[in-house]
């Protein structure tokens, strides 16, 4: 873990903010302690929480597989857009990051003029670890820490930390300029107190339709899905803008494997299932949100 992004970092028994104590560990000035892993990430987990199902290895490979072939492009360019736009100091925080995928290239596609000369010698610590030589720093994190072993290393800038989006982030208020959420659940709190007032939330939900062809081997989106996105934001956002991005995607027969499993439908698809190539439509919607 970057030293830069510790003081971003938020200690998940008592809140405060983290650094580098004797010893190699990670520390707040309250003492709690933790070890970081070997591949260079964080688990920074509430002492108690509730069961929940994390990602697969096998899970993990199929989605390094299948956006590695550059399938969701548009929606990469879409995000990379946002975080362009963004003047607000900070990191950006990939909450239900997978294996690092959309931070990595959001954080390669990212050049932006020192923050420094706009913050002023007024700005704060945590806003200093949110660039690096002009370039924003990014955290992913995820429940699953196999995906977040990955995340440690997809990109030099970036920092990765195994979290519960449904429980207090580990992250101090107002530390992400961008905060992103692609086909993940919501936490309208948690977002809003982790994200700067001049900061944006951008959000990926599948649209009806998308992935239509595979709908015997995939979860049907809910029709009620924008109502629902609307209700898990508000009162706490507002929105900004919402774009809806439909492409085609020709893939192989390894491709339609990798993006059935990549996936919740995972756990629903007989593993030994054979899938044939297919054309397939993508079809999402890429939505900001500020904080009200």
């Amino acid at each position: 873990m970057r030293d830069d992004l510790l003081p971003v970092l938020a200690c998940p028994v008592c809140a405060e903010p983290l650094g580098r104590v004797d010893g190699g560990q990670v520390g707040c000035a309250a003492g709690h302690r933790f070890d970081e892993a070997k591949q260079g990430h964080l688990t920074l987990l509430p002492a108690k929480r509730r069961a929940l199902t994390a990602d697969t290895p096998e899970m993990v490979d199929a989605r390094l597989r299948f956006l590695g072939h550059g399938h969701y492009a548009p929606v990469e360019r879409a995000l990379a857009a946002v975080v362009a736009s963004v003047d607000a100091p900070g990191v950006v925080l990939d909450v239900g990051s997978g294996p690092g995928t959309y931070l990595a290239h959001v954080l390669t596609a990212d050049s932006v003029p020192d923050w420094a000369h706009a913050a002023g010698p007024g700005a704060t610590r945590q806003r200093r670890a949110g660039r690096a030589g002009g370039e924003r720093l990014g955290v992913a994190l995820d429940l699953s820490a196999i995906a977040i072993r990955r995340a440690a290393r997809a990109h030099e800038r970036a920092g990765a930390v195994v979290g519960d989006v449904t429980e207090r982030l580990p992250v101090v208020d107002g530390a992400a300029a961008v905060v992103l959420d692609v086909f993940a659940p919501r936490n309208q709190t948690e977002y809003a107190r982790v994200l700067h007032p001049d900061g944006v939330l951008a959000v990926v939900t599948p649209r009806t339709g998308h992935l239509a062809e595979l709908a015997e081997a995939t979860i049907s989106v809910d029709p009620e899905k924008e109502r629902r996105l609307h209700d898990s934001l508000t009162p706490a956002f507002v929105l900004r803008s919402s774009e809806d991005l439909t492409w085609t995607m020709n893939l192989s027969a390894e491709d339609v494997h990798d993006v059935v499993h990549m996936g919740p439908s995972h756990h629903h698809v007989d593993p030994d299932t054979v899938f044939a190539p297919a054309t397939v439509t993508a079809a999402v919607t890429v939505s900001t949100w500020s904080p009200a």
